[in-house]
């Protein structure tokens, strides 16, 4: 027999489609609008800031985004389930900060690996410890990660309240280094991207985590491990932070205590703004990266025009009020 003609993949196939599908001219804005905005942002700053049509400064657009984007596909995996992951700037400090600690010592062999390597397995053990509290203890992962983001944050300014500098210049190649013109972050990101686009649309995992966000009661009929599948999404994005808190370390050249600092928001707005809908089941990842690079342009727009940093975050707030309401409202009328 074979696997698309067994029982459990019949169910998952009817799950599948009982998730709100509807095409229509709206559902069409919805998935494909997000590319229109990103060109009409594009248009508008090139015509009206000569500098921002230079090659060195789209260049300089997918380096910033590249790390907000690494963390919004691991986002995005939370989304989809319809949680939520607020923890990943304060866990990006806390691996970033040990990745700077075996930077900054002689070039040995293991203080090499362990700075290259660590940040990435500290992820993961955060997104782990996320994952288990939300999966199995039950608890909203809204307060779950709540509660993480101020206890990676403390733990960090506990440990080493003080930046460390002086790095070794080895440790500058993935954070400032380039594949032709290229810089190596925005490949990292391309590269990511792709994976996890595989991942969600030609594989079974892929299929699984859209059920469990679109329909929980019906993955759970149709013998899918839902708690196990909550928790694997924790650790995804965990990894995605180690990664990110590797690549912006190596940018700066410094390991901070206040690294990352509200970047859960401009994670999140990457993602909602790409479609990806807070009540889970509707998301791309294509779109997210989309949604990042919206919100790389629009920042080094509003930067060329001077406008206040303040200023900018209100955007971002306006930018995920907006998302989040006409998610909902497409929600409610069946799209």
């Amino acid at each position: 027999m074979r696997e698309s003609d067994t029982p459990t993949a019949a169910r998952i196939g009817a799950a599948v489609g009982a998730l709100p599908l509807r095409p229509s001219l709206v559902a069409t804005l919805r998935d494909y609008g997000i590319y229109l905005a990103l060109a009409a942002l594009v248009v508008y700053f090139a015509i009206a800031l000569p500098q921002f049509r230079t090659p060195d400064n789209a260049l300089l657009v997918l380096l910033q985004v590249s790390v907000i984007g690494i963390i919004a596909i691991g986002m995005t995996f939370t989304i989809l389930t319809a949680g939520i992951d607020l923890s990943v700037g304060s866990l990006l400090a806390v691996a970033g900060m040990f990745s700077g600690v075996f930077a900054q010592k002689d070039p040995s062999a293991a203080n090499v690996l362990l700075a290259f390597l660590l940040p990435v397995v500290i992820g993961l053990l955060g997104g782990a410890i996320n994952g288990v509290i939300i999966a199995w203890a039950g608890v909203n992962p809204l307060i779950v990660t709540l509660g993480t983001l101020t206890a990676y944050r403390g733990f960090v300014v506990w440990y080493r309240v003080n930046p460390i500098y002086d790095l070794q210049p080895y440790y500058r190649v993935v954070g400032q280094g380039t594949v032709g013109p290229i810089p190596i972050p925005a490949i990292i990101l391309l590269v990511m991207a792709g994976a996890a686009w595989v991942v969600l649309n030609y594989t079974r995992y892929g299929r699984y985590v859209y059920v469990v966000g679109g329909n929980p009661e019906a993955a759970r009929a149709a013998g899918i491990d839902v708690p196990l599948l909550k928790f694997s999404v924790y650790v995804i994005s965990g990894f995605c932070v180690g990664v990110a808190g590797l690549i912006f370390t190596s940018r700066l050249m410094a390991a901070q205590a206040i690294s990352g600092q509200g970047f859960e928001l401009q994670a999140i707005a990457a993602a909602v703004v790409g479609g990806a809908s807070l009540f889970g089941g509707r998301g791309k990842i294509t779109n997210t990266i989309v949604g990042a690079l919206i919100m790389g342009v629009l920042f080094n727009g509003l930067v060329m025009l001077n406008v206040p940093a303040p200023i900018q975050q209100m955007v971002i707030g306006v930018i995920i009020i907006a998302a989040v309401w006409l998610d909902a409202v497409l929600r409610q009328r069946g799209y």
